[in-house]
């Protein structure tokens, strides 16, 4: 983040704030106080909302008579929206082209409280202050800049823990409750009819980074080696962008093994995938969204970290039912790194949690 641009939000502000007067940027919070009119940003990747359910969940049993907004990205909309939390969804993609429109429908709702769980300084503290909220909290990441703390409440320290605990522990002032870990989905979906029979297993082959990614390839040996086995049905998921790594997969597995695979890459939508997700008994993945949904649905998962740290953004709850693989070191010319995990190392995994 440019300093230059902070700096000149923070005038921007103090003179709007100067006027306005909504903003209590110096009185602190405290348990007792109520608030009737919540807004939260989560405006960031399918995995940081499902990092944020558990602290939101904790605002909706701490203020349950209030009316709640959120602040989300189009892409999780179909998990957000329509939603028994939520009364109003506003969409932003985080651009200060477009700030002004959500600033508009902010001013509308009157914000009393606003609780940015995970969005892009400055222009989420911008938004916030602007919509004449009074009160505005913030969980701080490490790339975020101190320069606008002035304008928050309260806002997290470094930590070295979960987010999910860090989220929850932010809370805590306000009389939320912290010991619930567990993440929600906050829309209705439709549980699995899997009527059992089969061991089903997930394949997510796409990440958002190379470097996130289980190579294909060993996606192709597990494949090899669960099939083998006809008690196994394993099971393709992604969406559309994964398509390629289907055609990658079919050419290594072969025509006769792959005829065996059921491929549901790009032919669910975010719903829908809940509905497939919790019919599995293991989902295989790296660290990318579908991982957090299947924690959320308590499908087991066998999860790979590069250099990502599980203990700050893996599993968190359910912890019999996941199995994490971390590399312990890195080499420097890999453009995927996880391949240094074998298929057989991954197979023993999956037979760990489906005898347990």
């Amino acid at each position: 983040m440019k300093e230059s641009k902070v700096k000149w939000i923070n005038r921007a502000l103090t003179l709007y704030t100067f006027f306005s007067r909504h903003l209590k940027k110096n009185k602190p919070l405290n348990a007792e106080m109520e608030f009737q009119r919540i807004a939260i940003f989560s405006t960031t990747a399918l995995g940081d909302l499902m990092f944020n359910t558990p602290a939101i969940f904790a605002l909706k049993q701490r203020y349950p008579q209030a009316s709640f907004v959120l602040v989300s990205s189009v892409k999780n909309g179909p998990l957000v929206d329509p939603s028994p939390w939520f009364d109003e969804v506003f969409y932003w993609d985080n651009k200060i082209r477009n700030a002004h429109r959500l600033i508009k429908s902010l001013r509308g709702f009157q914000p009393q409280l606003t609780v940015i769980l995970h969005s892009y300084m400055p222009y989420d503290v911008l938004c916030a202050v602007l919509s004449n909220s009074e009160y505005i909290i913030r969980d701080q990441y490490r790339v975020d800049s101190p320069l606008m703390d002035r304008w928050l409440n309260l806002y997290s320290r470094p930590y070295n823990g979960h987010l999910i605990q860090r989220k929850l522990d932010l809370l805590t002032p306000l009389g939320c409750r912290n010991d619930d870990c567990r993440m929600h989905i906050p829309v209705a979906w439709r549980a699995s009819e899997n009527p059992g029979g089969k061991i089903r297993i997930g394949f997510q082959m796409g990440a958002s980074e190379a470097k996130r990614c289980w190579p294909v390839k060993r996606f192709a040996e597990l494949a090899s080696l669960l099939c083998q086995d006809d008690q196994y049905q394993v099971v393709l998921t992604g969406g559309p962008k994964d398509r390629g790594l289907v055609a990658e997969f079919e050419q290594l597995v072969g025509p006769e093994i792959f005829s065996l695979v059921e491929n549901k890459v790009g032919k669910t939508s975010l719903v829908e995938l809940l509905t497939l997700i919790d019919g599995l008994n293991v989902l295989v993945t790296g660290d990318t969204g579908p991982l957090h949904l299947a924690i959320a649905l308590q499908t087991a998962t066998v999860s790979l970290y590069a250099d990502a740290e599980p203990k700050h953004t893996g599993p968190y709850q359910d912890p019999q039912l996941h199995m994490i693989m971390k590399l312990d070191e890195i080499r420097p010319d890999s453009r995927q790194p996880l391949e240094q995990i074998s298929a057989e190392a991954v197979q023993e995994k999956i037979t760990q949690l489906v005898s347990a």
